[in-house]
């Protein structure tokens, strides 16, 4: 499982977050899918880009990125081809885990005023499918402040469609942050990890300390319920999915 890997870096979520059965349109998933496992194979490298590709088990998608770095940015250009003989579904979800400090102050587009809140230990924001208040809850929660690892609570949440795909994470005793920018044409959607020290619930020793602003093709975390929202990209036989996600370090 997932749970069980090291929770560091960028997971390629691809074609789920959370695992499917087998009554799922194309057969079962593994937690987080299937590219966060496998051993990529590098197809060029330069002083300043590296290009890999993967071949998924679950589904015949090949799955391709380039990561190009340009000064303070590092851009990441993705590229999900099927290679089967018939027309294949997927959720893609951009799963960076970034390392945080209490106090840190996380930015939305201000478009959002709230999130639907897809998980919630002990369920303290409410429950699956609530609508939250962004950054203040009703019950006075700042959402956009982290907390101390010892806090104890894990929180998931996705956005509406968005029209504006730019996020960041601000540290205030540095006076820097980091931008996370993405197209909303391709990846319209955003979920949000907060998690301090309260996953997994049932770690006796280790638990995470990270949040994760995912940029995403669905506001589902698993494809079978993208599937029956509609929400799924479907792909035709040699059809591809081309998209990007950019990593920006800058000034607060």
């Amino acid at each position: 499982m997932f749970r069980n890997g090291p929770c560091a870096g960028i997971e390629e979520c691809l074609p789920t977050v959370a695992p499917c059965s087998a009554d799922t349109e194309g057969g079962p998933v593994p937690d987080h899918g299937d590219f966060w496992q496998l051993a990529w194979n590098v197809s060029e490298a330069n002083g300043q880009s590296l290009s890999m590709w993967a071949g998924g088990f679950s589904r015949p998608f090949r799955f391709e990125k380039t990561l190009t770095v340009d000064r303070s940015v590092l851009r990441v250009a993705y590229s999900v081809k099927n290679i089967g003989y018939s027309p294949q579904s997927f959720l893609y979800a951009c799963h960076p885990l970034f390392a945080v400090e209490a106090g840190d102050r996380i930015v939305l587009p201000e478009e959002i005023r709230s999130l639907r809140l897809d998980y919630s230990r002990n369920d303290r924001l409410g429950k699956r499918g609530d609508i939250v208040l962004w950054p203040v809850t009703h019950t006075s929660v700042l959402l956009d402040r982290t907390t101390g690892d010892g806090a104890g609570t894990a929180d998931m949440f996705y956005t509406g469609r968005l029209s504006n795909g730019a996020c960041s994470i601000h540290r205030a005793a540095m006076g820097e942050k980091l931008d996370v920018v993405f197209n909303t044409d391709t990846l319209p959607y955003l979920g949000v990890w907060l998690c301090y020290g309260g996953w997994p619930e049932d770690a006796s020793t280790y638990q995470q300390y990270a949040v994760a602003l995912e940029p995403t093709t669905s506001p589902h975390n698993r494809l079978t319920e993208a599937q029956q929202a509609g929400a799924a990209i479907n792909l035709a036989a040699g059809a591809a999915y081309n998209f990007s996600v950019s990593f920006r370090i800058g000034r607060s």
